[in-house]
Order: structure tokens, then sequence, then C-alpha cells
């Protein structure tokens, strides 16, 4: 069986987006800040969806509801910058409106920040 240009484009596109399918559970676990073994994990799991669709959904749950290190890695550092302090809940509102870390989060570490 021969294919044409056309034929072999659309065949490259296809696996071009299987690809970038295959790496929104790693793309979101990354953005909300799991790293490590979770992200391995996720990634592992993500792959293996190539043969196992279910490993892909598994993955895209657990990049959901893992959480990720972006409020203990603010909290790292000195305490007593007042102007750091404040760049540091500004990013965390940042991340609370789109969505990265809940209002609880958000409020227990500008406590902390706050002190």
């Amino acid at each position: 069986m021969r294919f044409g240009l056309f034929e072999l484009l659309i065949i490259l596109a296809l696996i071009a987006l299987w690809i970038v399918i295959i790496r929104i559970p790693i793309i979101i676990a990354k953005n909300r800040g799991i790293t490590d073994s979770n992200l391995t994990t996720i990634a592992v799991l993500s792959w293996f969806g190539l043969f196992f669709g279910i490993t892909w959904v598994i993955a895209l749950v657990l990049s959901l509801v893992w959480q990720g290190n972006l409020v203990e890695n603010t909290g790292q550092g000195d305490t007593g910058n007042t102007s750091n302090n404040m760049a540091r809940i500004a990013e965390l509102h940042k991340l609370k409106k789109s969505g990265a870390i809940t209002q609880k989060e958000f409020e227990t570490a500008k406590k902390k920040w706050l002190k």
C-alpha cells in the first residue's frame, strides 16, 4: 500500500496530536507543582496510555488530585523581610486566582507570611 503526501501529512498530524494528548496529565502536574516521584508516576502512567488507555485516565486523575508543592516552596526563606513576604503573598494570590491552590491553602500561607 502506497501513501501519497497528503496521507503522510495526515498521519504525522495525528501522531503529533496523540503525543500532545498523552502529555496533558504531565503538563497539568507540572503546573500544579507536583514533582519528584509523583511526577514520574504520572509520566509513566501517561505514556503507558499509548498501550492501555485506562492508565492515561488514571494519570489525568492523579495530576488533578495530588497536591503540589507550590505553597510549601513559597514558605522557605527569611520570614522577617516584609517586602519579600508581600511579594510572596501576591504570588500566592495569583495562584489562588488561577485555581492552582485552594482558598484554605492561600489563607494558611498568608497567615504564615503576615506573622
